[in-house]
């Protein structure tokens, strides 16, 4: 999905040649995959975005529905650092 909603990023993929992998000592698909990986890491960091959270925004097309699962994965990122969801709203200014 997000190599479908940023085009430039799949058109750079796309340029990956056979050449390239064995350059590599990869296979074309692994190569594209290891590109993948790192051009969507690269992304997240710049943005300074949670993976998890985007990854919600960008594959449920229902506000509502993705609302409510960042709220749990929040909830659970709360909990698992001990905090309270009121001090986690808190520090986190949400």
């Amino acid at each position: 999905m997000f190599f479908t909603a940023h085009a430039d990023f799949q058109a750079a993929l796309d340029e990956l040649t056979e050449q390239d992998a064995r350059a590599a000592n990869m296979s074309l698909r692994e190569l594209r995959e290891w590109h993948a990986e790192r051009i969507y890491a690269a992304f997240l960091r710049q943005k300074n975005l949670d993976g998890m959270i985007f990854s919600i925004q960008l594959a449920e097309p229902d506000k509502a529905v993705a609302a409510e699962a960042i709220e749990a994965y929040l909830r659970s990122h709360a909990e698992s650092l001990g905090m309270s969801w009121e001090e986690f709203c808190i520090k986190n200014e949400l």
